[in-house]
């Protein structure tokens, strides 16, 4: 079971300039959180990661693109359920290229960390 997530329940308050303000904006802006949960993290010694917009746009775009697909298998499975026969789709290729979008799309949030680079190498997958 996930462990639950904690609950902020005090209130901490604290004055900045407009400048301060927009450049605390700016950052969370670019690391896709809150100013509060930016400042918690700043606090709490986090290091603090910036997504380039460029890469948030891929990241939605390769959401759609995972989304196109999926409808696809559905209509497949739903002709087949109905008796009709649709054009031939392999299902492996399909849930495989989910996957590897799956993977691209984490890779442009959290970028190529050592952790993440075995799992994220898109090397040799696509040269089958």
């Amino acid at each position: 079971m996930p462990a639950k997530p904690k609950q902020h329940t005090i209130r901490f308050e604290m004055l900045l300039t407009k400048e301060q303000n927009e450049h605390w904006q700016a950052l969370a802006d670019s690391s896709g959180i809150s100013k509060a949960e930016l400042v918690r993290r700043s606090m709490a010694g986090c290091r603090i990661k910036t997504i380039p917009q460029a890469n948030w746009q891929c990241y939605w775009q390769l959401l759609n693109i995972g989304t196109k697909i999926n409808q696809i298998a559905k209509a497949q499975n739903s002709a087949i359920a109905n008796g009709l026969i649709p054009p031939p789709i392999d299902p492996i290729l399909f849930e495989e290229l989910t996957k590897q979008i799956n993977k691209l799309r984490l890779h442009l949030l959290l970028g190529s960390d050592e952790e993440t680079n075995e799992e994220l190498s898109l090397g040799n997958d696509w040269e089958d």
